[in-house]
């Protein structure tokens, strides 16, 4: 039976579309950079007049979150969508990502510049929104003198749900200048990719998707599929059950896996279960 959409650990564009193990509940973990929720909820909701051509019959905008970060001027304000279940919220796991995100940026501001992106399991976008932040600003610094021949970045939000929830939440963050180097593609996993996402990206993004052992195998086979021989995927989870395990496992047959412990804020982030770990893949694989 499938949790309420209430259950925390809840997460249908996690697993794709797979049913519900057994899990540990846990509470709350959203972040908000307002004082209440109700006023972050206020913001976000006044800003929804300024994003145009959205359908919003499609998705349901019921509450709000906003990422701010130590080291980075500007926040994420994301609409969340919770009546198909809590793939539609946004969890610590994806603000543990875009810290880190922001440390690699303070460390080298530019190097994002020329990547491609893509994001999985994107639930709300904010993660690959801030990406897309990071990787705009990277890309708009270059000087006129540039080579004109040098690849653009690209970052790609993927999920099977919630596509239209992500294109309002680009389009709520980003300047249209900044929305040329970002899109939201549907993605599901373990299908071929289509022609909109097939290819072998710089740079993997997953938060909280490590969730369900029966979509395990789907997601190996498309970071599979999505990672050449310089790939780096950069995955966040939140240690819940013994079955998680079987994942990395799965995971460190076919790629080199680190976990990261030189970020700042791995001293909070680990003592709350919580860990990123880089994986690329084996040579030869």
């Amino acid at each position: 039976m499938p949790a309420p959409a209430s259950d925390p650990d809840h997460h249908p564009s996690r697993a794709n579309g797979a049913a519900e193990d057994e899990l540990d509940n846990d509470d709350d973990d959203r972040s908000s950079g307002f004082a209440t929720d109700s006023d972050a909820e206020e913001y976000v909701l006044s800003k929804l007049s300024m994003v145009p051509d959205v359908p919003q019959e499609h998705c349901h905008i019921d509450t709000s979150a906003v990422l701010s970060f130590e080291q980075y001027p500007r926040a994420v304000h994301i609409c969340e969508d919770s009546s198909a279940g809590c793939g539609g919220k946004t969890w610590e796991a994806a603000q543990v990502l875009s810290d880190h995100l922001v440390h690699r940026w303070t460390i080298d501001r530019a190097a994002l510049r020329g990547k491609t992106i893509v994001e999985l399991g994107a639930g709300t976008g904010c993660v690959g929104i801030l990406a897309g932040m990071l990787l705009a600003d990277a890309e708009m610094q270059q000087t006129e003198s540039s080579d004109a021949s040098r690849k653009k970045g690209e970052v790609v939000i993927t999920d099977m749900l919630f596509l239209d929830l992500m294109q309002k939440n680009v389009e709520l963050n980003l300047s249209e200048e900044e929305q040329q180097f970002v899109r939201v593609e549907e993605l599901k996993w373990g299908t071929p990719l289509s022609e909109a996402v097939r290819q072998q990206y710089d740079i993997i993004l997953a938060s909280d998707c490590v969730y369900l052992e029966s979509a395990f195998e789907p997601l190996l086979q498309t970071l599979n599929d999505l990672c050449g021989p310089n790939t780096e995927a950069l995955i966040v989870s939140k240690r819940r059950r013994k079955a998680d395990k079987r994942f990395f496992e799965k995971l460190r047959k076919q790629f080199n896996i680190t976990e990261i412990k030189d970020d700042p804020k791995y001293p909070v982030f680990s003592r709350q279960g919580l860990s990123i770990v880089s994986a690329r893949k084996k040579s030869g694989r």
